[in-house]
């Protein structure tokens, strides 16, 4: 990419970020009582506040792996809509296994509860990718169906069989208190998880970025013509990404678990898979821009937390701020979102025959 092309989309991302934050505080401004309070609450206050900083910070750990799934997924030209299945049945697994291993150290009961978590969440993501490959399935269809499927099918085992006797609570027996992943800024819920999921982003940008496999992952995604010219088996890369986009989200649900809610609550998610996707189209499907981008989510939802609980704001309202900064983040390409400077430019150039970026 050239330095032109660099500069449009540092240009438009601060443009659309800019108008995202412009039209936020309007709409605070026309629906909130205290504008002032809710501005501070809203954009301020997940910033200085001990609470709210720590629990940002760690929302974005599941952010960030469940983020990393998705770009595996569309890098390769595959669409995975089954995040929240996935997620839940990674979780389910993993709280299983550390119950079962009560009594172990803490360094086994980690180990082979990310392990079942990303087994368990693989094969949910595998099995859209093989449905594709055997029958020409749509994986987005069926991602998201199986995916409905399976959550339905947690919450059951979690509300019934899974459930804890001794509880008042719809969730699983609590995980032992010695494989609760360290908390780093109490009262928050910010814990060494985060550490860990930055662990998985490189390691997944290494992947990606610096092996064959990603190199013909991402061949797959731009040009199937030319990558079944190449000798490449497509039908590897519409089943393996999706398996890798399913262990990550797994993964992404058992550091939830582990750092934050220490049992399986029913519908303790709140949309993770879902928001990954969010979190995936504003990095452009790039491993090390998915740390700001899921900093960047998460600071929005620690914001709509603060400013539901201190001034009283609707849920609805919040969430309309919410999708409003997202639509215009996430749809930065278009035209009319771009700079006059930056338009203006683009026209130049056109009319010179400039063929630079896109």
């Amino acid at each position: 990419m050239n330095k032109r092309a660099l500069g449009d989309r540092g240009g438009t991302l601060v443009f659309t970020i800019s108008a995202a934050l412009l039209s936020s505080c309007l709409l605070l401004l026309f629906f909130s009582e205290s504008f002032f309070d809710s501005f501070l609450l809203f954009f301020i206050n997940p910033l200085t506040n001990r609470y709210y900083l720590g629990n940002m910070i760690a929302f974005m750990a599941p952010l960030i792996v469940a983020g990393l799934g998705i770009a595996f997924a569309f890098e390769s030209h595959n669409f995975n809509l089954g995040g929240e299945g996935q997620l839940y049945s990674g979780s389910l697994a993993a709280v299983l296994v550390a119950i079962a291993m009560k009594g172990k150290p803490a360094a086994l009961i980690w180990l082979f509860s990310f392990a079942a978590a990303a087994a368990a969440g693989g094969l949910i993501g595998a099995l859209s990718g093989f449905l594709k490959r055997r029958l020409a399935v749509d994986e987005l269809i069926s991602s998201f169906l199986v995916s409905s499927i399976v959550v339905l099918l947690v919450d059951f085992l979690v509300t019934g069989p899974f459930q804890d006797p001794f509880s008042n609570f719809q969730a699983t027996r609590a995980i032992p208190p010695a494989a609760v992943l360290p908390k780093i800024l109490p009262p928050s819920s910010l814990s060494t998880g985060i550490f860990v999921a930055l662990l998985v982003l490189l390691v997944g940008k290494f992947v990606l970025e610096r092996t064959r496999f990603g190199f013909e992952l991402r061949l797959c995604g731009a040009n199937k013509d030319f990558a079944r010219y190449a000798g490449i088996d497509e039908g590897v890369y519409a089943l393996v990404p999706m398996f890798l986009s399913g262990a990550l989200h797994g993964i992404a649900g058992a550091l939830m678990i582990f750092g934050s809610y220490g049992r399986l609550l029913r519908g303790f998610s709140s949309g993770v898979g879902w928001s990954a996707i969010a979190v995936a189209l504003i990095a452009r499907n790039k491993p090390l821009a998915l740390v700001p981008a899921a900093a960047f989510y998460a600071y929005l939802d620690s914001g709509a937390k603060s400013v539901m609980i201190g001034a009283g704001a609707s849920p609805e309202i919040v969430g309309i701020i919410q999708a409003v900064i997202f639509l215009f983040i996430t749809a930065a390409r278009l035209p009319f979102l771009k700079p006059p400077a930056l338009l203006a430019a683009h026209r130049r150039g056109g009319k010179a025959g400039d063929r630079g970026a896109p």
